[in-house]
């Protein structure tokens, strides 16, 4: 079953689909191929079946990604490291802190410092990178 690949996103149109169902991209000049799911090679209409293997490379945008990309994993990686643990350490290292044990005491400081210095950095960087 022939099908349009969106030229913007790249995904699969139905044949006759005037706009890409996913981004909205107009598919009045893309032509129709056939669908890689028919278990044979994508090649624009009227062009031969290569028999050498040879699958041609439609090129994709690379100005979407999925929310499943490593850019995902990063960003939830970055929640952590700068909301989550700082909130973290400031109440475990406050509570240690005023230990009466010397060294869980010093840990405790020390654990509260980081977490101020990282919740400083971020409230300083965020508003640079957001402009």
């Amino acid at each position: 079953m022939p099908v349009k690949i969106c030229p913007e996103c790249g995904v699969s149109n139905s044949e006759h689909a005037k706009a890409c169902s996913v981004c909205g991209a107009s598919l009045h000049q893309v032509k129709k191929v056939r669908s890689l799911n028919s278990g044979l090679h994508a090649s624009p209409e009227g062009e031969k079946e290569r028999t050498d293997g040879y699958r041609p490379v439609y090129p994709r945008s690379s100005g979407k990604t999925p929310a499943s990309s490593a850019s995902g994993w990063l960003s939830l990686l970055l929640v952590i490291a700068t909301v989550i643990y700082p909130f973290v350490g400031m109440i475990v290292g406050g509570v240690i802190a005023f230990s009466e044990d010397k060294p869980k005491r010093a840990r405790g400081e020390f654990l509260l410092l980081v977490s101020l210095i990282i919740w400083g950095i971020r409230l300083i960087v965020i508003p640079l990178f957001s402009k």
